[in-house]
């Protein structure tokens, strides 16, 4: 059954989003209703669909959180907001890189819980591996 759907997943559903008509014409736009929303209603009619597009990530972990930083990612969060904005960054395989096209926004959401583990492991904190729960890790 659920070789069927993924079939049926991978060969529908991208028919039905590339026929989603995104432009519509102008006479497409004038013979809509009047929407509830002045707003939306307004933007439609002036055929544009966006004011105020924002791009960003709201969701990246750095090296502080345990599930980013214990698999080898190096790049903390100062880094990360620096190549939202454009910096050259080093990367945790060493590379050197900057992003084609800056965020406008970026959330660090690094977990509360282990908050900076990786990096005290990664350092080999004394005070840490003298725990019973640092030397588990």
């Amino acid at each position: 059954m659920l070789r069927i759907f993924s079939v049926i997943a991978v060969a529908v559903i991208p028919a039905v989003v590339f026929a989603l008509d995104i432009h519509p014409s102008k006479s497409e736009v004038e013979a809509l209703p009047e929407n509830y929303s002045p707003y939306v209603d307004r933007n439609v009619r002036a055929g544009g669909f966006a004011e105020n597009l924002y791009w960003g990530d709201t969701h990246l972990h750095t090296n502080l959180s345990m599930d980013a930083g214990m698999i080898g990612n190096t790049v903390g969060p100062e880094e990360a907001y620096r190549f939202a904005r454009g910096e050259t960054v080093t990367t945790s395989s060493g590379q050197h890189v900057r992003a084609n096209r800056l965020l406008d926004f970026l959330v660090v959401a690094d977990h509360a819980k282990n908050l900076g583990l990786p990096l005290l492991l990664a350092e080999g904190d004394a005070e840490l591996l003298k725990t019973k729960y640092g030397r588990r890790f």
